[in-house]
């Protein structure tokens, strides 16, 4: 398959870099915007901190070198054919490029050559990992993709599940991923302002694209592409504003001319169209049109200032990441890494510490002991011995503990690695918050009303670290509830689709029949009801057995209409009136199976308004003790219109349901039987009083049982 598809690759990505430059951001946004309009009022707010002005360069040196670290994440069939000295080439053109020491700066006309901006970025591969291990700023994934998408700013790319490969730390690297792009586009980038999740942050370039050498191809074979898609990274627009050539836009920048469309080639000269139609023209060797890479050749003061903005209102994280900094391995180094368990809610008071045991050093680590506490009480010592190589780590089993009720520290560290002194003790510890609380009974109410959230024994699942549940300012009212509830601000939440969950407390269902939860819901939609085809926020109810790591559909999924309480469509955080509330319930019997469990409920996000949840009752219903006993229950007896044959557990060898009457004459019939759950229901509205005979066919048997009518 390899084989066969590498080449293909090859020549379809060929045929879009010899092609003209064509860029994704704006489509990618304009997609965003589209699905997420609420967004633009975000944008806006951006943009009036990358337009503010700037100290005067005419009495200081505004801006301080600083430099990016980088992580280029090379992800194709063959990562290999994007060589080191092809990646080292290109961040070699960004730093030239973006401080202006590129050697073709001096084609820059007469007439700009006094706006030439020096941004004093630099941009330099990560010397470190995330973790703090040494790296070399490149990792190479293989991919199955022949192509990835430009939607959502090439997002596929981003995620091991749809063949790419996930980013660093945004806060902390600049992340670059280099890979086949589909539709001839050579490169997207996301822009500043959180529109684009935090894992998905960076730049996409074409492998045709990337670089000067190597898989490379002319006319894009100069690194101009990804200095660029940078350009967007820090704020910039396409020159001539992307206004479909009216001239009603600009890229928000001064001293950059009005300019109709892109340009395609290389041009030379004055060229002058109908928004600059006047010499010096417009200014089509500016890194943020559509040249060749031989004729991009500068930025603007102009720029080089909204691109500052950006970094110190929007990226300042970048500014202070030791992703730049070697990591300096000693000869003796252990450390854990990591707590992998106890950690969050822990649904059993017996906890099996977990950790995760590294060898930071150079020499291999043979042995160290392993100390914990809880709560900074009494230690308790482990002795490892084994054999790590350098940077090697293995997850070890510290002896347990009983938990008590409430929140604690876990805390371990490494102590004597191969029986000497450690030579970097600062990175030996690693600690985890838990929580334990004994199963509730049933019944259990929750209605929000407590100082603490989530309520004791709850607990949050937010996988993105953003919009959550939260504590709502506004209840449903009623019996026990002064005004408070759980909230989702899915208006501010501008994503779509990321699941968000409110876990309650372990729930002891031993012995217990039949259990339920009900539930008071608010919800509202900014978008009309009838829409067709929108993504709608949605509310599921699930159960978990396993304290969380897996999660069982109950069937209580609502979005749309089925879901909120308020039908007209509103912009405005949605409030909910005392009116605006539902009561919900959900049979748990069919899942739970007298086993502990955790009620879940689970929010997915698609950008419409605020849903709300109150009044959580959990509750069982005890099975009749003659139907719990014999395993069938016919009531009422006597009866006065229709009965109910009710069953402990449904007979499926159950073929039909006949009625006689005293005389033994057959009054009614039902065959196939018609269930709803484990019950049959039974009319006689038309017959007469008197002493009926219900009788039962099964495949091996027929039993029959004697019930009165009585008006």
């Amino acid at each position: 398959m390899r084989n066969f598809l590498l080449p293909a690759l090859f020549m379809l990505s060929f045929a879009g870099a010899s092609a003209q430059r064509k860029c994704g951001t704006e489509t990618a946004l304009a997609q965003k915007l589209k699905e997420q309009p609420r967004l633009v009022a975000r944008m806006q707010a951006v943009e009036a901190t990358l337009q503010k002005t700037r100290p005067s360069r005419i009495y200081q040196r505004i801006n301080a070198r600083v430099t990016i670290p980088v992580v280029v994440h090379i992800v194709l069939p063959d990562p290999t054919v994007v060589t080191d000295q092809q990646i080292l080439s290109q961040i070699a053109s960004l730093n030239q490029d973006y401080i202006a020491q590129n050697a073709d700066v001096t084609g820059v006309p007469a007439a700009w050559q006094g706006l030439v901006g020096n941004s004093e970025l630099q941009f330099c591969l990560a010397a470190r990992t995330p973790d703090g291990d040494p790296s070399s700023g490149i990792t190479r994934t293989v991919t199955s993709r022949s192509g990835f998408s430009i939607n959502n700013a090439a997002s596929d790319v981003k995620y091991t599940t749809t063949g790419g490969k996930p980013g660093w730390d945004n806060t902390r690297f600049l992340n670059i991923w280099v890979c086949v792009l589909e539709d001839n586009f050579l490169g997207v980038a996301t822009p500043p302002g959180n529109v684009f999740p935090a894992q998905e942050d960076g730049v996409v370039v074409n492998f045709r694209a990337f670089g000067n050498s190597g898989s490379a191809r002319a006319p894009f074979n100069l690194g101009r592409t990804l200095t660029h898609e940078i350009g967007h990274f820090f704020g910039l627009k396409h020159i001539w504003g992307d206004d479909g050539g009216n001239c009603s836009a600009d890229d928000g920048v001064s001293d950059t001319p009005l300019q109709g469309a892109e340009t395609y080639g290389c041009p030379t000269g004055v060229q002058t169209d109908n928004c600059s139609s006047m010499a010096p023209g417009y200014m089509y060797m500016n890194y943020m049109d559509y040249v060749n890479d031989a004729c991009m050749i500068l930025f603007t003061t102009g720029q080089v200032d909204r691109m500052r903005n950006a970094l110190d209102a929007q990226r300042a994280s970048l500014l202070s990441s030791n992703g730049c900094v070697p990591v300096n391995l000693r000869n003796v180094d252990a450390g854990v890494s990591e707590v992998q368990q106890p950690t969050g809610y822990r649904c059993e008071a017996g906890q099996m510490p977990l950790v995760t045991l590294k060898n930071r050093g150079f020499d291999p680590l043979t042995s160290v002991t392993i100390r914990y506490t809880v709560n900074d009480g009494p230690p308790t010592d482990h002795h490892w011995t084994g054999n790590l190589a350098t940077l090697g780590q293995t997850g070890v089993t510290l002896p347990g503990f009983q938990a008590a009720q409430g929140t604690f520290t876990f805390k371990a560290w490494t102590i004597g690695p191969n029986g000497e002194a450690d030579q970097q003790p600062e990175n030996d510890t690693a600690s985890a918050s838990f929580n334990y609380r004994p199963p509730v009974t049933l019944p259990f109410t929750e209605s929000f009303e407590g100082n603490a959230f989530p309520p004791a024994g709850f607990t949050i699942r937010n996988p993105d670290r953003s919009f959550t549940w939260e504590r709502g300012f506004t209840g449903s009212g009623g019996s026990g509830a002064s005004g408070r509830s759980a909230l989702m601000r899915n208006l501010g939440y501008a994503t779509n689709n990321e699941v968000d969950d409110l876990i309650g407390p372990v729930v002891d269902a031993t012995g217990a029949d039949s259990v339920f939860v009900s539930f008071d819901v608010a919800a509202a939609a900014a978008t009309a009801l009838n829409t067709t085809g929108n993504a709608w926020d949605t509310l599921e109810v699930m159960i978990t057995l396993d304290c969380g790591q897996t999660f069982i559909p109950t069937g209580y999924k609502r979005w749309g209409a089925s879901l909120v309480t308020r039908k007209t469509p509103t912009d405005a955080e949605f409030v909910p009136t005392a009116s605006e509330w539902r009561r919900d319930t959900v049979d748990l019997t069919p899942f739970v199976n007298q086993q502990p469990f955790r009620v879940v409920f689970r929010n997915t996000t698609n950008y419409e308004n605020n849903v709300y949840i109150d009044q959580v009752n959990l509750f069982k219903k005890d099975v009749n003790a003659d139907l719990a006993s014999r395993g069938i229950l016919i009531w009422p007896n006597a009866f006065s219109r229709q009965f109910y044959i009710e069953f402990r557990t449904w007979p499926d060898d159950l073929k039909g349901i006949a009625v006689y009457d005293a005389a033994g004459r057959q009054v009614y019939r039902q065959q196939p039987v018609i269930r709803s759950g484990n019950r049959a229901t039974i009319d006689l509205v038309n017959a007469s009083n008197g002493v009926y005979f219900v009788t039962l066919f099964y495949s091996q048997q027929v039993r029959t049982y004697k019930i009165v009518k009585a008006k």
